[in-house]
């Protein structure tokens, strides 16, 4: 992943002085898929007779397997981490875009992390503690903590973008570009908490914003590959747990994506190449 970044920051300067193109006016749409890294994170859990923070949780994404019947059939593409978008260049080498990134989080299970708080026996006999600090070892019994119907970012792009390469003709070319995105976290999320919970309905948990940087190969003029490296900042004060409304969670972290997609564009724009000023 740090080469990548590196390949794509090297490109970038590189880029800018190959051909100019005319895109304004054009709309695009996409479909891929994506997989994510995440910081750790400070969850706090509050509720009834509760109200503690797991100190420096770890989590993972969960890809689903690769399988041509999976994820080239319109039952079963929604399963794995997906994204999809549609845009519009409002300038030749600037876009506005709409999108989705399903991404998934699932708290790593038998992790032993620093709780700091108080559990009352009403809640848990095994897990009760007095106003402090305890290590405690993340059992299923004790806390499954999942976004995974979708850590769901819907965010809007704005993007920039420098050619790299094209044909004479404009039919295939290699840009490169970066941007920044923000949007609302609307994730699902599945928790259980002493053994009590639910997978609870889609709710609007907090805010994602960050960057981006990646190549755009168009091809035949009109389809195209985009690879895109994402990173930003997820914050999510407001987390459905177990069901009831007193009960909820919140927490903060970073995260890393990387999504391959294919995609295709349409409309007014689209002229033939012309060269770039001279530097």
């Amino acid at each position: 992943m740090r080469r990548s970044l590196l390949l794509l920051l090297v490109i970038t300067a590189l880029a800018g002085h190959v051909n100019a193109q005319y895109d304004k006016g054009r709309f695009f749409a996409y479909w891929g898929y994506n997989r994510a890294w995440y910081s750790w994170s400070d969850i706090h859990l509050k509720g009834t007779d509760y109200d503690f923070t797991l100190r420096h949780v770890t989590a993972n994404d969960r890809p689903t397997d690769f399988s041509a019947s999976t994820y080239f059939s319109p039952r079963t593409m929604w399963f794995p981490q997906y994204n999809y978008r549609l845009g519009w260049y409002f300038k030749d080498n600037w876009s506005v875009s709409l999108g989705l990134d399903h991404m998934k989080y699932v708290m790593q299970a038998d992790q032993t992390v620093r709780m700091d708080g108080y559990v009352n026996e009403s809640c848990s006999s095994q897990y009760a503690t007095q106003e402090g600090s305890n290590d405690v070892k993340l059992t299923t019994d004790f806390l499954t903590y999942e976004h995974t119907d979708g850590l769901n970012l819907l965010c809007i792009d704005v993007d920039h973008y420098d050619a790299l390469w094209s044909t004479s003709d404009g039919r295939f070319r290699l840009r490169v570009f970066e941007g920044l995105h923000a949007g609302p976290v609307i994730p699902r999320s599945d928790v259980r908490l002493f053994g009590e919970g639910i997978n609870n309905r889609f709710n609007v948990a907090g805010v994602g914003v960050g960057a981006q940087l990646g190549l755009h190969f168009t091809f035949l003029r009109h389809l195209f590959i985009r690879n895109t490296l994402r990173g930003g900042w997820i914050d999510l004060p407001h987390v459905l747990t177990t069901g009831t409304t007193e009960d909820k969670a919140s927490q903060h972290f970073w995260f890393v994506q990387n999504a391959l997609v294919l995609g295709g564009q349409f409309g007014f724009g689209g002229g033939k190449a012309k060269a770039a000023p001279a530097p």
